[in-house]
C-alpha cells in the first residue's frame, strides 16, 4: 500500500508545466492584491507590480462612504458583503435540502427512472445570462416583488442540480443493505435515511454545502438582472464601482477569502462528488 501511495517522480518538462500552471493561477491574485493597495492616481499611470505609495484607504472606503476625485459621493460596500452572505447562506440551505431529498429519491427509490438525474442536470446547460430575462418575468408573474427573496429562490433552483448530483454520488457509496438492516431493527424508512445514511455521508454533505455556497457567493448575472439596485450583492457592487477601481480592487480582495478557504476544504471531495459514485475510496 505504501508503494501505491508514494508520489511519482516528475520529469523536468512536467515540473515546468506545473510551474507555468501555478504562475497562471497565482499572478492574477497577486496583481489584484497589489492593486488593492494602490491610490487612485496610480491607476492612470504606467502599471507596476507593486504600489509606489501603499495605502489602506481603499479598504476604509469599502466600509465607509467616500468622495471620489470628481467630487461625487460614493456609498460604502459593507451592505453588499452582508447581503451576499445572507443570500448565499439561505439559498445554500434550500438547495442542499431539496437536493438531499432528490438524491435520496433517485438513489434509494429509483424515482423518475435511470434518466431522471440527466433531466435535472439539463437545467444547468443554459448559462445564467440566457435565463436571466425569463427568470425576471417568472418572478414577477408569481408575485415575488422582493428581489431579496427572488434571488434566494433563483439561486436555490439554479444550484439544486449540482447539489443533487453530488449528494447522490455520496449516497450511492453507502450500501442500501445498511438501511434495510436498520429497518429490520424497527426504524422507519425516513429514520434509516436520516439516522443511518446521513451521518455516513456527513463529509460529503459538508463539501456540497461549501461548494453550493461558493457558487451562490460569486454569481452575478442573475443578481444584475433581478436586483435593479435594491439589493446589491458583491458582484453587483463590483460593477457599480467600475469608476472607483481602487475601491473595486479592495472589495474583490475581501470577497476572495470564503472562495479560497472553502475551495481548499472541499478539494478532496470534488472528484467523488462529480463522478456519480464511480470512484470508490
Amino acid at each position: 500500500r505504501a508503494a501505491m501511495t508514494r508520489p511519482k517522480n516528475l520529469r523536468p518538462g512536467q515540473y515546468l508545466a506545473l510551474l507555468a500552471a501555478l504562475l497562471f493561477a497565482l499572478v492574477p491574485l497577486f496583481w489584484l492584491l497589489s492593486t488593492s493597495f494602490k491610490p487612485l492616481l496610480e491607476f492612470y499611470v504606467e502599471p507596476e507590480w507593486l504600489p509606489r505609495e501603499p495605502t489602506l484607504e481603499n479598504y476604509h472606503n469599502v466600509f465607509y462612504p467616500y468622495i471620489d476625485p470628481a467630487g461625487f459621493p460614493q456609498s460604502s460596500s459593507w451592505r453588499a458583503i452582508l447581503t451576499s452572505g445572507i443570500i448565499a447562506a439561505s439559498a445554500t440551505a434550500l438547495s442542499v435540502g431539496a437536493g438531499l431529498m432528490a438524491a435520496l429519491a433517485i438513489s434509494r427509490h429509483r424515482a423518475g427512472g435511470p434518466r431522471m438525474l440527466l433531466y435535472i442536470l439539463s437545467f444547468r446547460m443554459a448559462p445564467p445570462m440566457a435565463i436571466a430575462i425569463p427568470v425576471v418575468a417568472v418572478i414577477s408573474t408569481i408575485g415575488v416583488r422582493d428581489p431579496f427573496s427572488g434571488l434566494i429562490l433563483i439561486y436555490a433552483a439554479y444550484t439544486v442540480p449540482i447539489s443533487t448530483l453530488m449528494l447522490k454520488s455520496f449516497i450511492d457509496q453507502v450500501p442500501a443493505e445498511i438501511e434495510e438492516a436498520a429497518m429490520m431493527d424497527g426504524m422507519s424508512r425516513w429514520q434509516s435515511h436520516f439516522r443511518v445514511t446521513l451521518p455516513l455521508i456527513r463529509s460529503g454533505l459538508a463539501a456540497t454545502i461549501l461548494f453550493i455556497f461558493i457558487i451562490c457567493w460569486g454569481e452575478g448575472a442573475l443578481a444584475l438582472a433581478l436586483t435593479a439596485g435594491r439589493w446589491v450583492t458583491i458582484p453587483v457592487q463590483l460593477v457599480n464601482k467600475v469608476y472607483s477601481p481602487h475601491v473595486q480592487g479592495a472589495l474583490a480582495v475581501l470577497a476572495l477569502p470564503p472562495l479560497l478557504i472553502f475551495g481548499f476544504l472541499i478539494q478532496p471531495h470534488l472528484s467523488r462528488g462529480f463522478t456519480f459514485g464511480a470512484v470508490k475510496n
